[in-house]
C-alpha cells in the first residue's frame, strides 16, 4: 500500500501547465485522506509558480491563485529547493505567503526521496 507520496516538478509555469498539474495532483492525494502523506517539491524554474512578484496575467496566462489555494486548502506540503530559489534570484522574500512552504537542502531532498514509496515528476 502506497503511504507517501512525493511529486517533483522542475517545470517552469509559463507555457506549461506542468507546476499547476503538480499542486493539483498533491491536493488531489491530500483529499484522499490521512492515510497518504503527500508533499510537493518545486526546483528549477517551478519555483517561479511561488513567486509572489510572477503576474502571468500580463502574458494571457491564468493566475497561479487557483492551484496554490486548492493546495493550501487540502494542507498540502510545498517543498522548495534552495539552490533553485537562488538559482532563480529569489529569497524566502519573494515568495507567496503559504504556510505549508519549506525551504530545503539537496540533503532534505534526499532523504525525501529515500523514504517515498512513489514518485511522480512534472
Amino acid at each position: 500500500m502506497i503511504e507517501s507520496v512525493v511529486i517533483v516538478s522542475d517545470q517552469s509555469p509559463i507555457g506549461k501547465n506542468s507546476a499547476r498539474e503538480a499542486l493539483r495532483l498533491g491536493a488531489g492525494f491530500m483529499g484522499l485522506g490521512e492515510e497518504i502523506d503527500c508533499k510537493v517539491v518545486l526546483m528549477g524554474d517551478a519555483v517561479y509558480l511561488i513567486s509572489k512578484h510572477a503576474d502571468p496575467t500580463i502574458l494571457g496566462i491564468d493566475s497561479f491563485d487557483e492551484p496554490l489555494e486548492m493546495a493550501e486548502l487540502s494542507d498540502l506540503e510545498i517543498l522548495v529547493l534552495d539552490t533553485a530559489l537562488e538559482d532563480a534570484g529569489l529569497t524566502e522574500q519573494d515568495l507567496v505567503n503559504y504556510e505549508g512552504l519549506l525551504i530545503i537542502n539537496i540533503e532534505d531532498l534526499s532523504k525525501l526521496f529515500d523514504n517515498a514509496d512513489t514518485i511522480f515528476r512534472f
